[in-house]
């Protein structure tokens, strides 16, 4: 463990996977199984770019504006996303979580989130992560140690990998409907059946290619598999790559091209981000989270290999 522009960094190692975490964040900063990155890593000694890896909470995605109400009451955030004028991604992405436990496979992280303008609430936030056979398991929990009921939204930020090109990359997502966007500021519209969008251009549920797809949209109606999780999948068109699984917890799931300006990080991976609300969920949506006085809430998801057989 050694202290860095992302706070403190602890490499994990077990079943020939590598993880590095950085306590800024709780962001995953890389993840490697016998050498080769299912992540998009992130060079920790410099800014974290676009939020690689990091947790998101106590909302993810945006709040349109910085703007909502809860129980009749108005608040204003800070505008985080001051290019399109919304708050982005939460609180706790900045935050520096205290090492609180760990070994050579495992490592616990936690954090306050203090009651502040615009979010006047109180949250305990405990972070796992877990090297398993299968992969890299983190563990994400909340708890509401103030005196109001609290609103609340998980999300996670990596990007998966696979070899060569993001183009021609094969991508699987089993999501039934997908969130329309409005204009450059992303403004969220209606839920539509993927069939029905762009004329099927977003939809994944049978695995194909990227190719040219712009993609920085919520899906939603996810099919769960035989163990009752989601899974969504990159691949080269050897079979190699890497794959995310969640729980019920998260009924949404954002997905993004990384399409950016700067030539390093310009369609070099696919964030996949799991989520138990949509964006601007703050006002209204009925996904948000109620976390009454003492009680808490957690969500879970495993970053693994893809690989032929």
């Amino acid at each position: 463990m050694h202290t860095t522009a992302n706070g403190r960094v602890t490499t994990l190692r077990a079943h020939g996977f590598t993880a590095r975490i950085a306590s800024v964040g709780a962001a995953l900063a890389g993840l490697e199984f016998l050498g080769r990155p299912l992540v998009r890593p992130f060079d920790t000694d410099r800014a974290r770019p676009v939020y690689a890896g990091a947790l998101l909470a106590p909302w993810p995605n945006r709040v349109v504006d910085g703007r909502y109400s809860w129980q009749g009451i108005e608040h204003q955030l800070a505008l985080t996303e001051p290019a399109r004028g919304h708050a982005l991604h939460g609180l706790a992405a900045n935050a520096d979580f205290a090492v609180t436990a760990r070994d050579a496979s495992f490592l616990q992280l936690s954090a306050l989130l203090p009651a502040q303008e615009g979010y006047p609430f109180a949250l305990a936030l405990t972070v796992e992560f877990r090297l398993e056979e299968d992969g890299l398991r983190t563990r994400a929990a909340a708890t509401n140690i103030g005196r109001d009921a609290a609103p609340l939204g998980w999300g996670s930020h990596s990007y998966l990998v696979a070899p060569g090109r993001l183009e021609d990359w094969i991508f699987s997502l089993p999501a039934a409907a997908v969130q329309e966007t409005r204009g450059e500021r992303l403004l969220p519209g209606q839920v539509l059946p993927v069939e029905q969008f762009q004329d099927g251009a977003l939809d994944f549920r049978s695995p194909r290619t990227l190719g040219l797809a712009f993609i920085d949209h919520a899906y939603t109606q996810l099919l769960a598999d035989s163990s009752g999780h989601f899974r969504a999948f990159v691949t080269d068109t050897q079979g190699v790559g890497a794959q995310i699984t969640w729980d019920e917890a998260c009924p949404w799931v954002q997905v993004h091209t990384a399409d950016r300006p700067e030539p390093e990080l310009h369609r070099t991976g696919l964030a996949v981000e799991p989520m138990t609300c949509p964006p601007d969920a703050f006002n209204g949506h009925p996904h948000v989270i109620a976390l009454e006085p003492g009680a808490s809430h957690e969500a879970s998801w495993l970053i693994g290999p893809v690989q032929p057989g």
